[in-house]
Order: C-alpha cells, then sequence, then structure tokens
C-alpha cells in the first residue's frame, strides 16, 4: 500500500493565505523525507472550505520545493475549464516536473462553487465527459482536430503543443464513487480514488464495481489501482487524538454546507446537520489515533481493495505542529509496516471477480508513473 498526502488549504479562521500555503510546502517537503509517495491538491472556490483556487500554480510550487514526490490533483474539476486551454498547462506542467504530475480529474459536486461558473449539478456530467474527450485528443493527437459537443464546440482546426512529457499523457485518476465512475476508470485506464472516509465497506463496494468494470473491458482483474480518501492524524496515544477530532467535524460540516448552499460572505456555516454521527460514530470513521490504531484502519482499507490511501491531515484549522507529528509518525510506524499490506489471495474469488494471479495473490500495483 502507497500513501499520499492530501490538501486543499481550509481556512476557518480566515488566516493570512501565504502562511498557511507555506506551512502545507513545508509539511509536504517532510512528507517526501518520510517516505510519502505523492500529494494531492484539491481544487476549491469561494468559500474557506478550501482555499486551493489555482490548482496547476499551487502544484508547480511544490514541485519546485520537492525532487521525488509525485504531485496529484484531487481533483481538478473538469466542467469548470476551458479544455483546450486545461490541455495546454497541465502539458506544460508535466515538463516542468519532470514527469512528475498525475492528473486526477472529477466532476464536482458542490453547487455554491459551480453555479457560480455557471455551470449546473445537472449539466456537471455531460461537461466532464466531452472535457475528458477533448483533453485526450489534445495530449495524443499530434494534426489538427474539431469537435462538436453540446458543450463543448472546437469549430477551427486545432492542434495543441507542448505535449505532456509522459506519453501519451499524465496518470490519470478519477473521483467517485458511482458505476458510471468505475466504467470510465476501466475504459480509460485510470485508477478510481474513492471515499474510505465511512470506512472499509465503502471501499470494498467500490472495488468490487471496478473490477467487474474491468473485466467487461476486457483488462486483467488480477491488479488494479483504487485509492481511498481519509481523515489522518497519527499520535503517541489514542487519546491524544480526541481534541483534534473537532477539525475533522469542522471539515465535514463546511463540505455540507456548500452542497446546501449555506454560506454567507465566503464563510461555510460548519453547524450541525440531520444524520450526523455522534461522536462515537465518528471516531471510527477517522483514521486518527496511535501508530497502532492508524495501522489498523489502514489494514482494514487494504483487505478491502485499495491499493493507495490519501492522508487528509489539514483539515479544518489543524494546528502546523500535529501535522508534523503525524507526518513523522506515518513515516516512522505506519507506512514501513504496511508497505507490502495487499488483499488476502481469495479477495477475487470473494468479491466475484474471478481466480487471482497464478502465485495465488491478488495484485494491486499502486500508483501509477
Amino acid at each position: 500500500m502507497k500513501f499520499g498526502i492530501f490538501y486543499e488549504w481550509p481556512n476557518p479562521e480566515l488566516r493570512d493565505w501565504q502562511r498557511l500555503f507555506e506551512e502545507g510546502l513545508e509539511q509536504i517537503e517532510y512528507a517526501e523525507e518520510m517516505g510519502f509517495e505523492f500529494v494531492l491538491v484539491a481544487e476549491h472556490h469561494f468559500s474557506n472550505y478550501g482555499n486551493t483556487p489555482a490548482p496547476l500554480l499551487e502544484c508547480l510550487a511544490i514541485a519546485q520545493r520537492t525532487k521525488r514526490i509525485k504531485i496529484a490533483t484531487a481533483v481538478l474539476v473538469l466542467p469548470l475549464w476551458d479544455p483546450l486551454r486545461l490541455a495546454e498547462e497541465v502539458a506544460v506542467l508535466d515538463n516542468l516536473t519532470g514527469g512528475r504530475f498525475i492528473c486526477g480529474v472529477g466532476r464536482g459536486y458542490q453547487p455554491h462553487e459551480l453555479e457560480r461558473f455557471g455551470v449546473s449539478v445537472e449539466e456537471s456530467r455531460g461537461r466532464f465527459s466531452e472535457c475528458l474527450d477533448v483533453l485526450l485528443k489534445a495530449w495524443s493527437e499530434d494534426t489538427s482536430f474539431t469537435y462538436e459537443g453540446e458543450f463543448i464546440k472546437i469549430e477551427r482546426e486545432t492542434v495543441v503543443w507542448p505535449k505532456p512529457l509522459q506519453k501519451p499523457h499524465p496518470p490519470l485518476w478519477v473521483a467517485g464513487t458511482s458505476e458510471d465512475t468505475f466504467q470510465l476508470a476501466a475504459q480509460h485506464g485510470m485508477a478510481p480514488l474513492t471515499s474510505g472516509l465511512t470506512g472499509p465497506g465503502l471501499v470494498r463496494d467500490a472495488t468490487t464495481s471496478f473490477l467487474r468494470a474491468r473485466r467487461e473491458a476486457g483488462l486483467p482483474v488480477d491488479s488494479w489501482e483504487l485509492g481511498a480518501q481519509t481523515f489522518n492524524l497519527v499520535t503517541d496515544r489514542d487519546e491524544d487524538a480526541l481534541d483534534s477530532v473537532r477539525q475533522a467535524r469542522w471539515q465535514n460540516r463546511a463540505g455540507r454546507a456548500l452542497t446546501r448552499r449555506a454560506v454567507t460572505d465566503g464563510r461555510a456555516d460548519a453547524s450541525p446537520y440531520e444524520g450526523e454521527p455522534d461522536d462515537s460514530a465518528f471516531w471510527e470513521t477517522l483514521c486518527y489515533g496511535s501508530p497502532e490504531r492508524v495501522r489498523g484502519k489502514y489494514q482494514a482499507l487494504s483487505d478491502a481493495g485499495a491499493t493507495f490511501a490519501s492522508a487528509w491531515m489539514m483539515a479544518g484549522a489543524m494546528e502546523h505542529e500535529k501535522i508534523m507529528q503525524s507526518i513523522r509518525l506515518m513515516g516512522e510506524e505506519v507506512i514501513p509496516a504496511l508497505r507490502d499490506a495487499r488483499p488476502a489471495p481469495s479477495f477475487l474469488d470473494e468479491v466475484g471477480a474471478g481466480r487471482a494471479a497464478a502465485d495465488g495473490r491478488a495484485g494491486p500495483t499502486g500508483p501509477s508513473g
């Protein structure tokens, strides 16, 4: 199992953004030193839920401060982008990072953000699909093309230069939990990034759906890539993490505020919501606590089919020092212990995907690139 660290720079207290971003860069530099394989950068607009309105610029800043770590978007919200401009910028970024870029994409889900760009939730799926079509053409074709879609029209013959450094394009990840997402991932050789925020059950369901889609697409099912998003904070003892649960709680509530458009002057209404899990149930969803507890949480996600995990440490107003300690403990006591974690030999049969590889083991491969 491989690990990445996730950023959307939440800002509940509206701190100075430059200092907040710098703290993230310091954490990412340390994460690279401590054995994290990749860093993921989200895209969010117009609220303190997440101050990441320019993810490609932020990725370039990360590249300038690091040497080895892969740099991924999680995700670029395709319905908000002009596809030709995005194709150019991703190609330039891939070249400037020396081929360290992973292009994670999604269609978005928060009306507060989509609507301010003139995009409805209902049309976001169609816009996403057309934008992805154009990106793949732009990166792979050396001759000019046109495009006629419902939302995107390229009437003049166009070719995009430069091409990405990685051929035919950077590795693609796609965020989502729907059957359509897993079908898309199988068709285009993408790795799904799904939610591990409610535990291994959803991850197992996602893996089952994804492997079924791979089999239907004629792809092998004895190796795959699938990621799980997780709230993460490692402390010396379980009880040392209890006070920090409120930061993850703020992040969860603020995200729901964007969905119900409960944002005033860019400040998300992070109040309790109907059906919210109580403290005990919420604690069980978190990869928080001692190294032993956190190892067990990630082992369960691996057993459910996840080949890599995204560690969301900067949640709410989480203190810089606590994140740095968590990165150290992950690097010293969690990541090494789970480096060879993989589903049991019987996993493929259990999820109805057929026999495992000839050596009797399922063979997830981790992040590509």
